[in-house]
């Protein structure tokens, strides 16, 4: 009867060792699953805009000495800056100091070289900026159309290629008019170096 006792217990007691084991591994399983929804919300936080800069406070944003454009200040509906000459004045054009948040940024990029939109989103669709409401969708859509090496289906749209820290991000210009390769090449540096000063 001990012997019969004994190699039950036996059994138990490696059942139970069995069952702790597995139950260690799926914690293990457990947490680095939520390490990475972590990193992942994170990253996603980081791409929260603020809100938009009401009117009054866009009055205290001091001007900035650049061809007229630099101190105007984002609104809900974008006024489209008409640049005279893109190739002179252009480059004059301080894009962060100033600027009350991304979205400012974006709004003298876009006056710089005569844009309606800039949308700058992950490779995986997800927004980072845009100065029009409701881009969400039309980010993951872009992005989805790079990723697949597909032309835009939208007239006036250039994609281009963003690198951030080691990240390659996509920048989505929608303009009037025909963009040269030297306007986008430098819409993709100014991207960056907005993209660098506010992330």
């Amino acid at each position: 009867m001990t012997a019969e006792f004994e190699s039950i217990a036996e059994l138990l007691l490696v059942v139970l060792t069995i069952t702790c084991i597995l139950q260690l591994v799926f914690v293990g399983l457990l947490f680095w699953y939520v390490k990475r929804m972590m990193e992942s919300l994170g990253r996603a936080r980081t791409a929260v805009l603020p809100p938009p800069v009401p009117p009054v406070a866009a009055a205290r944003v001091p001007e900035a000495p650049a061809a007229g454009l630099a101190g105007q200040a984002w609104a809900p509906e974008v006024p489209v800056i008409r640049a005279t000459t893109v190739s002179k004045a252009a480059p004059t054009v301080d894009l962060v100091s100033g600027s009350p948040d991304i979205r400012g940024s974006i709004h003298r990029l876009c006056g710089k070289y005569d844009l309606t939109d800039f949308i700058i989103a992950t490779m995986d669709g997800l927004l980072v900026v845009s100065l029009q409401p409701g881009s969400t969708e039309v980010a993951a859509h872009y992005s989805d159309l790079y990723r697949r090496k597909k032309q835009p289906d939208s007239p006036g749209v250039t994609f281009l290629e963003i690198d951030h820290r080691g990240e390659a991000m996509i920048g989505v210009a929608r303009s009037n008019r025909p963009l040269t390769s030297d306007q986008i090449r430098g819409i993709g540096e100014d991207a960056q170096k907005i993209l660098d000063w506010w992330l």
